[in-house]
């Protein structure tokens, strides 16, 4: 199975013959690589996996690993945390290129279909020295399919509860010259759903969306040529009354390309370019003469050039710069639009110290226009210490640059009574704020201001071992600390006189995540193959772990009880974490008939708000209760139909409350074709 990015791996590939492909690895390190020597944290989700899902989207994938959640926005939309690092830690890609648009911080995974992905590649920990910003905590990487025959097509429709329709088409050629050409549509249509008694609002409003995905692979003597378009529509609906109403459409378009040329076995020239716009628009109409608008507008222009250095079958040698170029409009912004462009230089080396210890070492010097320079080194190494056991040894630094909403964020809420301003922006609002005599409270001093917001870093650490205990069975035992410096967090820096609190943005000092990570696959009887995940996860702030030991945290019972001193062990951590993850899933072939599959997950308590006002979680806030999420199949498997049907969320969990994104239990079938 490859991983890797079609922009730049496919081309490759098609240069190696004689390359068994289920050991090819490309995305970790951008070079070929067999999977069994990778010296990093790695996870592959098969086309075989996505198709026994029966998931039509990323983020129902995504849930059924380890040590990965799939967390709600409040802006909306589904978000992932690995490792107990944010959404907004990891960085998505498709084909190698960045999917951008992240409006609140988080990305929604429900924006990308996979009718048409081959796989999936996840790597935890620190990627900066490849990816550069928003990689700190890891990188996903979706693999599209190309044609594997003369004339392919493919395709599936999906209907399940809430109305909910799902319609994809998958359409493949290789012509006589070796142009290798795929085309991929999808429609999907929901009623939504409510979990509140509200009558005005739903949770999820009625929607639809449209993705169209083009691909053309070539190759001619030493050149190779790979290109791509995706396009992604939304449009939702959603009304008060017969007065009151409005619309959210999004637009989303990506071109990608790429150039490679083979000079011989020992040396690879690849230039890339990538560019790709977001869109999102929202009207309200509060009558026929009030209109409320919204916008937000993100352009990505990245260009890179790489050089592959074969030295010999046992040293690589790889070398590149790049360019990169965003720009964002939107409303609620103290500018009408802001830039960045960035320039990047990178080198990476792979060997092999011993027969059967091989390593990577890379480096990656970003520079801006508008923040410091940032240098994100990154060493792993892998030994095979027998025939069943192996290790892997990581470390590396990640950055993550300030967002354009931490910088120049102007927004005011005046029905639930707040404003968050960024950070640059921060001392000429107060400023004018204070001239017109709004200001009734400055907290924090206008001189904390004067510099600049500095980027997030890390120094990311994993540890982990392979081991097989029979041809049948293997283990993966993984363990993992991410410390962050200057993590970007919000406070109350002012009030105005009619009592709504100012936020803004300012850096923290440390925290870190740091645990355990298990998984196990067994196969049974050659019939049923079972694997089962286990995570154990701290995460804390170090400031708030020193002031809880000096002394100086209070915590109360109930909101009339006295005040008491909290120790140490009652401090949780950091919010929307689970100390506990567990994951299980079953397979069954029963011979030519059918196939039965089943999945569920275990998370464990965790807090989502500071209920007793002491600003941190402890054993003594609301917390969301533990919950259980199990999923069951049975397919039919007909020549070239194949015949789905299946329960998600069996138990029918909801959480009203806090938990938005799980609407209850949905029935389905889903019926694929094959030609």
């Amino acid at each position: 199975m490859i991983i890797g990015s079609a922009s730049y791996s496919q081309s490759n590939i098609d240069t190696i013959s004689n390359t068994k492909l289920e050991e090819v690895v490309v995305t970790a390190t951008k070079t070929l690589r067999q999977l069994s020597t990778l010296p990093m944290p790695a996870k592959l989700i098969t086309k075989d996996e996505i198709a026994k899902s029966s998931s039509t989207k990323l983020s129902d994938i995504l849930d059924d690993q380890p040590g990965i959640f799939i967390v709600p926005d409040f802006g909306g939309g589904n978000g992932i945390q690995i490792q107990g690092l944010d959404s907004q830690y990891t960085l998505l890609l498709i084909d190698g290129s960045p999917i951008i648009g992240r409006q609140s911080g988080t990305l929604d995974l429900d924006r990308i279909s996979i009718g048409n992905i081959e796989q999936v590649e996840i790597i935890k920990g620190s990627s900066s020295s490849l990816y550069g910003t928003d990689a700190l905590g890891g990188v996903v990487n979706l693999i599209t399919s190309k044609a594997k025959d003369s004339i392919s097509a493919e395709a599936s429709y999906k209907i399940s509860t809430f109305n909910t329709n799902d319609i994809s088409v998958n359409l493949g050629k290789i012509s006589q010259n070796g142009d290798n050409l795929n085309f991929y549509f999808n429609s999907f249509n929901s009623n939504g759903y409510d979990l509140n008694d509200d009558p005005i609002l739903n949770t999820v409003e009625p929607y639809k969306s449209y993705t169209g995905f083009l691909r053309h692979n070539f190759k001619k003597n030493k050149w190779s040529y790979f290109s791509s378009v995706r396009i992604y529509n939304e449009n939702q609906d959603f009304r008060l009354d017969e007065n009151s109403y409005g619309k959210n459409i999004i637009n989303e378009l990506g071109i990608n390309s790429s150039i490679n040329y083979i000079k011989n076995k020992n040396y690879k020239l690849i230039f890339e370019n990538y560019y790709t716009n977001y869109k999102n628009d929202e009207e309200f109409r509060l009558n026929q003469n009030s209109i409320e608008e919204s916008f937000f507008n993100q352009s990505l222009f990245k260009s890179e050039l790489r050089s592959i250095y074969t030295i010999n079958k046992k040293n690589t040698l790889t070398f590149g710069l790049g360019f990169y170029s965003e720009l964002l409009k939107r409303n609620n912004f103290n500018r009408e639009e802001v830039s960045q462009n960035s320039f990047n230089y990178f080198v990476q080396y792979e060997g092999f110290i011993f027969e059967n210890t091989n390593y990577v070492f890379g480096a990656r010097y970003d520079q801006y226009d508008e923040y410091e320079s940032e240098f994100s080194p990154r060493f792993a190494i892998r030994t095979q210490i027998n025939d069943n056991i192996s290790s892997k040894i990581s470390i590396g630094k990640g950055f993550k640059t300030p967002d354009y909403r931490q910088l120049y964020f102007n927004f005011s809420n005046s029905s639930s009574g707040y404003s968050v301003i960024g950070f640059n922006a921060a001392k000429e609002i107060i400023s004018n704020l204070q001239s017109l005599g709004q200001i009734s409270n400055l907290i924090i001093s206008q001189d904390e201001f004067e510099g600049k917001l500095k980027p997030e870093t890390s120094i990311s650490f994993n540890l982990g071992f392979n081991i097989k205990t029979n041809k049948s069975t293997v283990f993966d035992i993984n363990f993992f600390r991410n410390q962050i410096s200057n993590l970007i967090d919000y406070k109350i820096i002012a009030s105005k006189v009619n009592g709504q609190s100012i936020f803004s943005y300012y850096n923290l000092n440390k925290v870190y995540t740091q645990g355990i990570e298990f998984n196990s696959t067994s196969t049974v009887f050659n019939d049923i193959e079972i694997s089962i995940g286990y995570q154990f996860l701290e995460a804390k702030d170090n400031d708030s772990k020193n002031q809880i030991k000096n002394g100086e945290v209070f915590a109360r019972r109930t909101p009339s009880s006295p005040t008491f001193q909290i120790k140490p062990k009652d401090y949780f951590g950091l919010y929307n974490r689970s100390k506990h993850n567990f994951n299980l899933k079953i397979s069954y072939a029963f011979e030519d008939y059918f196939d039965i599959y089943f999945k569920s997950k275990y998370r464990s308590k965790y807090g989502l708000s500071d209920s007793n006002g002491n600003n941190l979680l402890d054993d003594f806030d609301d917390f969301v209760e533990s919950n259980l999420i199990s999923d069951i199949s049975i397919s039919k498997n007909y020549k070239n139909y194949i015949l789905t049907f299946g329960v998600e969320n069996l138990f029918d969990y909801t959480d009203r409350e806090n938990i938005p994104n799980y609407p209850g239990r949905i029935i389905y079938s889903k019926l694929n074709i094959k030609l």
